[in-house]
């Protein structure tokens, strides 16, 4: 790599800045500035490449970020909507309105003047903050002191997997495969939609690659053969969208009814580490007597779970579902990953349970080369904690319990909340707060308030959640380019970026990076334009509220920032070993208050390498095969327990996992349920659910089609980090956002590479170029997640192949469950009157002039 500087850039420096987008991994980026100018950037060059310290690489968003935090699109200016007063409002014109400058008083005053007037007029429940995943922000706080707001929750990343199964044995699956040292030991590595290569950015592919070089071997199960499977000359099982659950059970009967005296089956395994499978394991709290073995062979219901029931229904030939068993026989040694892809499908309540189930068949937990986990982004391949990265020092709360109104609106209904003002509120599902029986709730939003999120883009049913933005009386959105909130918003505040302002990273800890590396960065460019940290903005707003943002937070963002760097740590056997030397020099040069300590770098070393990684080596105590999840549970499951289940091992039968469900779906104490919403047996059972393939049919039992017989699902794009990186001039440039399409559907079409097809449903339409492939299974197509829509004024559509212009809000078979992957739509060739340029030739959107 070139580090020397060119002919022309006499007295710049190298420095590491932060890459803060939520794309799964983590990277070490350094820009080269002068005078506050950034000439070019370059990743990791700190030491030699090896397999037992890997540079810390970044992909191409990272390469790219100049253009995020220096493009033409940046805001640089507080403005308003044109035709927007707070007298008349003009909520028609939000998204095609024309935008003016005015004065940061002039935004906050407005901003303050509308809570005021919600508050008064309907109460605090008639703003809606729009959180996720529970992290409330700096207006967040704000606002609790005001006196709440109206709150929302749900799963986001981990689908079903972040419902009731955290509190389960099968919950412990999350970030629990083994150390990335024991990946060679594995005969076998499944990929459950797992797409390292496009969605787990950081090391996970080269995890994988030397695997691969040892001679582990390789199965990919979904719905496309992805560019991971390509790499690892995988085996494909294709399966289609929300379907995980029935292949599973199809791959259980195989092994159940082929099984010769353990061939395929760890009957030991099963005895001593698991509840449920048959008869003679059922757990003491169960209320009723069916096994999974009973279900399975269809003794309990007359219907067997045979390879021909399952290849019906997920499109997996039956030979492949017999080489899956084969695959997962005890005798091999098989380490699952799952990402979840699987999970956030309507209908997969049951999924981690299933896969669970089917690992645990073949023994595959807690011995060299045997894991099972769900295993996207950050720690993919690599789980554990090595080196520790606080939240400590962050100002932000990461739960709303100092929240006074304590009502939440589930995700997955949120633009219907508000459009007929009604909702089932079952709590708030983030770890640590309290879910309960739904009670329907009215509510009548005022205010919505964009701060840290981009829910037009993020969240399902994109046009769905335009009238609900054009229903409310304000919309107030903080950026610092005009993502979809913003464009729909009235008044919006340009703020900082962490290259310019020091802040400590909400998404820095410990299980948001490879759990080998932690990173250190500074803030090296001024401020771009009248641009403000959020925490200005909070203060300023604080203020006009009548609050002290200071003494109800006093922590500054330097502080912070100061703080996460300096508690992170090396986790070592003997305790936690400091990364960063501190003297007190170095507390009066940042003016921040800390103690001195001893570390293993100085903390000017630290900052100007811009991280850390922990060399390893095989005979290291995190490469262990007792220190790897479940080997002690395993080795003596009576001695070492699962401390999350009522039997202390894995639940194959799992009755809290029913009662869960039953409670927020309303089935408990005899109630008749709400909504869509399923039973959830204590089994893993296979549940039919809208918008799914049966679903596609009209009438399933003579195979006739319903107007949308296509599925859609999605996939993580190297081009953006969920809806982050798509304004990119460079890497729109280099990445196309195409529709994946399956070559045999695409002749029946008369489409080719390159066309222009429209996709729709009854929740929207647009146009994306095609990719035909033979790479896609027939009968749906994949689309590149998170681009930000551009919707054609006279015709309603798209022209930016936005995925939730088609998903589907409100039509869960659970409250919380925001299933993305389940979507009925058709296609065809597009023949209209709008020419799609190709997107590096859209122009940006700029909405002031200078």
């Amino acid at each position: 790599m070139d580090v020397k500087l060119r002919k022309g850039e006499e007295g710049a420096q190298w420095v590491s800045v932060p890459c803060w987008h939520n794309c799964g991994g983590r990277c070490l980026i350094k820009a080269l500035v002068r005078d506050g100018e950034i000439l070019r950037m370059k990743t990791d060059d700190v030491h030699e490449d090896t397999w037992e310290r890997p540079q810390m690489r970044s992909c191409p968003m990272g390469h790219a970020m100049r253009q995020q935090v220096l493009g033409e699109d940046r805001l640089r200016h507080p403005m308003k909507r044109r035709h927007w007063s707070p007298e008349d409002p003009h909520r028609e014109l939000r998204g095609v309105d024309e935008w003016e400058r005015i004065s940061w008083d002039e935004a906050l005053d407005y901003l303050a003047d509308e809570l005021k007037a919600a508050k008064e007029e309907a109460g605090n429940e008639s703003i809606l903050y729009m959180n996720m995943i529970n992290l409330e922000g700096y207006l967040g706080q704000v606002l609790a002191a005001f006196g709440g707001y109206l709150d929302c929750t749900g799963t986001q990343s981990t689908g079903t997997f972040g419902l009731a199964n955290p509190q389960f044995g099968f919950g412990e699956l999350y970030g629990s495969s083994n150390d990335r040292m024991d990946l060679e030991n594995s005969d076998y590595i499944v990929l459950m939609g797992h797409n390292a290569a496009w969605c787990a950015f950081g090391q996970a592919s080269l995890y994988l690659k030397h695997a691969k070089e040892k001679g582990a071997k390789f199965v990919f199960v979904g719905p496309e053969y992805s560019f991971t499977a390509g790499f690892a000359n995988a085996q494909w099982i294709p399966v289609r969208p929300g379907t995980d659950t029935a292949l599973l059970l199809g791959v259980a009967y195989s092994m159940i009814t082929r099984d010769e005296d353990g061939s395929l089956i760890d009957w030991d395994f099963l005895d001593r580490c698991t509840v449920g499978f048959d008869a003679a394991h059922m757990p003491a709290d169960a209320r009723t007597d069916e096994s999974f073995r009973d279900y399975v062979l269809g003794m309990s219901d007359g219907i067997p779970k045979t390879q021909e029931w399952a290849s019906e229904i997920c499109g997996t030939p039956v030979e492949l579902i017999d080489l899956f068993a084969d695959i997962n026989s005890c005798k091999n040694r098989v380490s699952f990953h799952s990402n979840s892809a699987p999970a956030r499908c309507k209908g997969s309540e049951n999924y981690p349970q299933m896969l669970m189930t089917i690992a645990a068949m073949g023994g595959h937990f807690g011995t060299p080369g045997n894991s099972c986990a769900n295993d996207q982004y950050y720690g993919a391949m690599n789980s554990g904690i090595l080196v520790h990265v606080p939240y400590s020092g962050t100002p932000v709360r990461f739960t709303n319990a100092g929240n006074p109104v304590g009502k939440c609106v589930s995700l997955d209904s949120i633009w219907d909340a508000i459009l007929d003002g009604e909702y089932w509120d079952a709590g708030n599902n983030f770890p640590g707060c309290e879910v309960h029986e739904p009670v329907r709730e009215t509510c009548d939003v005022r205010v919505l308030i964009s701060e840290a999120n981009n829910f037009l883009a993020s969240q399902a049913n994109t046009n769905r959640g335009i009238e609900a933005f054009r229903k409310v009386g304000f919309v107030f959105a903080s950026a610092y380019y005009m993502k979809v909130d913003a464009q729909y918003a009235d008044v919006v505040v340009p703020v900082t970026t962490r290259w310019e302002n020091a802040q400590a990273h909400l998404y820095g800890g410990t299980n948001m990076k490879d759990k080998e590396c932690s990173f250190a960065s500074r803030a090296p460019i001024p401020r771009v334009g009248e641009s403000r940290s959020d925490r200005e903005v909070a203060a300023g707003v604080a203020a006009r509220l009548g609050f002290d943002y200071e003494a109800m937070n006093p922590k500054s963002d330097e502080q912070c920032w100061f703080e996460q760097i300096t508690q992170s740590a090396v986790m070592y056997p003997d305790g936690p070993r400091p990364i960063a030397s501190v003297t007190e020099a170095d507390l009066d040069r940042y003016g921040v208050e800390g103690e001195p300590q001893e570390g293993i770098m100085p903390l000017e070393q630290y900052l100007d390498e811009g991280g850390y990684r922990q060399e390893r080596s095989y005979d290291d105590p995190w490469a262990n095969p007792m220190a790897q999840p479940f080997a002690a549970f395993v080795a003596d499951p009576e001695a070492n327990p699962l401390p999350t289940t009522a039997s202390g091992k894995f639940e194959i039968y799992c009755q809290a996992k029913s009662d869960w469900f039953d409670r927020v779906n309303g089935y408990a104490d005899g109630g008749e349920g709400i909504m869509d919403f399923v039973r959830v047996s204590p089994l893993p059972k296979h549940l039919e659910a809208p918008e799914t393939y049966q679903a596609s049919f009209t009438d399933w039992e003579h195979k006739v089609k319903g107007p949308y017989p296509v599925q859609m699902t999605h996939l993580h794009y190297l081009r953006r980090a969920h809806t982050d990186c798509d304004n990119l001039p460079w890497l729109r440039e280099a990445l196309q956002n195409p529709v994946f399409i399956n070559k045999q559907d695409a002749e029946e079409r008369g489409i080719k590479t390159g066309d222009v097809v429209r996709v729709f449903n009854g929740n929207g339409q647009f146009l994306r170029p095609a990719s035909v492939t033979r790479t896609v299974m027939p009968g749906v197509i994949v689309v590149p997640h998170g681009a930000s829509a551009r919707i054609d004024r006279a015709t309603g559509i798209d022209l930016a192949g936005a995925d939730n212009i088609l998903t589907s809000s409100n039509r869960t078979t659970t409250p919380f469950l925001n299933s993305w992957n389940s979507n009925l739509v058709q296609y065809e060739k597009y023949v209209g009157s709008i020419e799609l340029p190709p997107d590096c030739e859209m122009p940006p959107i700029i909405p002031l002039a200078e």
